[in-house]
């Protein structure tokens, strides 16, 4: 393995625009574009009642612009950013491990150290701010993944596939008995998917609650997220897995040409779309029925349109075209677990009692307003910090939890 990690990355490098401590640029700024992307959907999560993301038509107003905003934020960001996350999550994984053993560490040791670290600040931020927490799942299948990290590329590819499948079915398991369920569970599915006024005011009257006050609620949907980890977790993996069969094949690298990643983006971009276009002109035709949770179009088309903004970024680094926005992009990424803990607070600050308690009176376009102040204000910060620090404020706290001493933070 140390090897094909030298070669590719050798490669890589020669060929391809040369990053700051011999990190690929192309991941970063990848990873950049991720992190605020990831924001279009989590917004509605910050902002309004649990429901709304499978069911739209629960809560606040669906025509006009707000309607318009659905359908764009649906179609090219639920999932997909979420998608490069975990994929770019696997790279780095093995960037990490590969380069420790290169210099005969114990790339185990530094691997589950950190992983356990993520771990516990995945649950306190599950925990203490925001219940929509991934990096609780992505520590522990990072941890899984450790042990595939000398597979094949094919082999990879493959565990993937099938832990696509898998979570597929069992996402669909619970939908296809509901016809069997008795009244008592079939009810409170029907109440999940869209709650009477009664529970919506109760979860508004919670999240404007204080801090402590907000506690029990969040706790209760902290739990849920936990057990839905569950069913995501295979995805997730499989995910990550594709991210080391990536970077094993050169994907970052030269594997292909700027023509054949744009041909690649294009035909996956379309083929994409039209696959989760159906679905949602289909729910909005027929005002989003509870089958809707039986529908796997955005499931499978999400994977597409993830490729094919990979392709099509990947590309663009590699053009002489806007070399300022490629460097602030890739300071957001190398900034991306402080920009995504720091998109909670901005949003728990705005949204939540604890702050300005404006949850549940913001309709979409309010929210993408929000949306768009916070990503120029971490491309400045992120860029500002990024000129003076070599890490994060999170990342160098990780870092140095991983290698067990305090790491070197300032710029000289």
């Amino acid at each position: 393995m140390n090897k094909v990690f030298t070669q590719v990355t050798t490669q890589s490098l020669d060929r391809g625009p040369t990053p700051e401590d011999d990190r690929l640029a192309s991941i970063d700024i990848i990873r950049g574009v991720a992190v605020l992307g990831i924001l279009l959907v989590n917004i509605q999560l910050f902002s309004m009642i649990s429901s709304v993301l499978g069911n739209p038509l629960s809560f606040g107003d669906f025509s006009g612009s707000n309607q318009t905003v659905y359908y764009f934020s649906h179609l090219f960001a639920e999932q997909k950013f979420m998608t490069i996350f975990a994929v770019l999550f696997g790279t780095g994984f093995f960037i990490m491990t590969s380069r420790a053993e290169e210099n005969d560490l114990n790339s185990a040791s530094l691997h589950f150290r950190r992983m356990s670290a993520l771990a516990l600040l995945g649950l306190m931020h599950l925990y203490l701010l925001w219940y929509g927490d991934v990096l609780f799942i992505y520590a522990i299948a990072g941890m899984v993944i450790y042990f595939f990290r000398h597979k094949s590329s094919r082999f990879l590819f493959l565990c993937a596939l099938l832990l696509l499948a898998i979570n597929a079915v069992l996402f669909a398991l619970p939908a296809a008995i509901m016809p069997s369920m008795n009244e008592a569970n079939l009810q409170e599915i029907l109440m999940a998917w869209k709650p009477d006024q009664t529970i919506i005011e109760l979860e508004i009257t919670a999240n404007q609650s204080s801090w402590i006050g907000q506690m029990g609620h969040r706790h209760e949907m902290a739990g849920d997220m936990l057990v839905n980890g569950l069913f995501y977790g295979c995805r997730v993996l499989g995910l990550m897995m594709i991210g080391v069969a990536l970077f094993k094949t050169d994907f970052f690298g030269r594997r292909f040409t700027k023509k054949s990643l744009q041909l690649q983006g294009l035909v996956c971009f379309c083929l994409g779309t039209f696959i989760i276009c159906g679905r949602i002109n289909s729910n909005i035709a027929n005002e989003f029925p509870i089958e809707v949770i039986l529908s796997q179009e955005n499931y499978w088309g999400s994977l597409l349109l993830a490729y094919s903004y990979m392709c099509w970024i990947l590309a663009f680094t590699r053009s002489q075209l806007l070399t300022s926005t490629k460097r602030v992009l890739a300071n957001v990424g190398r900034m991306a677990l402080t920009n995504y803990i720091s998109q909670t607070l901005i949003c728990g600050f705005i949204f939540y009692g604890w702050g300005l308690g404006k949850f549940g009176t913001f309709d979409r376009i309010e929210q993408l307003y929000v949306v768009v102040g916070i990503w120029i204000f971490q491309i400045g910060l992120s860029h500002t910090w990024m000129e003076r620090f070599h890490f994060g404020p999170l990342e160098w706290i990780l870092r140095s939890i991983t290698y067990g001493s305090i790491q070197s933070i300032k710029r000289s």
